[in-house]
């Protein structure tokens, strides 16, 4: 869901279509032996496949505004603050590199 939410905001802005902030997310990923990896790989999730819950967050972070919130699997109440904040600061490390990423693209000829 994060990947895609992403992807789509790249290719509007690289095709030059006006939006109103970059969208980026990041993934949560908690285990049962309680084992907390921000936007895990494949080989990690498969790794730990049994148990835990996922956490996704979406952003528009120069808004500061949430666009999307998902989660899957069991968190307890006291970790969603946790997996809010950990999502938020993954959102904007993501955000800086796809801006980096965008404006050296956005600045090539052709």
């Amino acid at each position: 869901a994060v990947v895609s939410t992403q992807s789509t905001g790249v290719a509007l802005i690289d095709a030059k279509i006006e939006v109103r902030d970059l969208v980026v997310g990041c993934t949560i990923r908690f285990f049962d032996e309680g084992r907390i990896l921000v936007d895990p790989t494949w080989e990690e999730e498969e790794g730990q496949r049994k148990g835990g819950a996922r956490f996704h967050l979406a952003v528009m972070p120069s808004l500061s505004q949430v666009t999307a919130l998902q989660q899957s699997g069991r968190i307890e109440q006291g970790q969603v603050r946790e997996c809010v904040e950990a999502s938020w600061e993954g959102c904007l490390r993501v955000a800086m590199a796809v801006k980096k990423l965008l404006e050296e693209t956005l600045s090539q000829p052709g």
